[in-house]
């Protein structure tokens, strides 16, 4: 069951649009209008748990560093929303080949229309104890 003042799928869906594409525009403003006050973002490294940036101003000035990176592109690949929730599939490009770049994904939520929690998990190179 959803909360009263939950957004919709729909609305959710908006917001992390409009999100993505100013953070692809590299547009800080526009970017950080659709931050909640209380933002929580935890990034994807360092492994195993990120760094967790609280509050809007510390998760723009991340997320604005990202973007002042010219030489990198940030490609949403699919885009996932359920009520308050949206998953993100995207690639992070810092050189021209797959090998120049990191798959992840942001789990986010949306609250008022801003996005007040994302979560951030990439692939990276490294030994898991998977079955060969």
């Amino acid at each position: 069951m959803t909360a009263p003042d939950a957004p919709s799928t729909t609305e959710t869906a908006e917001t992390i649009r409009l999100f993505n594409d100013a953070f692809r525009r590299r547009d800080t403003e526009a970017m950080a209008a659709l931050v909640h006050d209380e933002c929580l973002m935890v990034s994807a490294q360092p492994a195993p748990d990120g760094t967790a940036y609280v509050g809007k101003e510390a998760c723009v000035d991340f997320w604005a560093e990202l973007m002042a990176d010219e030489a990198s592109t940030f490609e949403v690949d699919h885009v996932f929303s359920d009520g308050a929730w949206a998953t993100v599939r995207w690639r992070y490009r810092f050189g021209p080949t797959d090998a120049e770049s990191v798959l992840g994904v942001n789990v986010s939520r949306v609250s008022g229309g801003r996005v007040i929690e994302q979560l951030g998990y990439t692939k990276v190179p490294g030994g898991l104890p998977l079955p060969g």
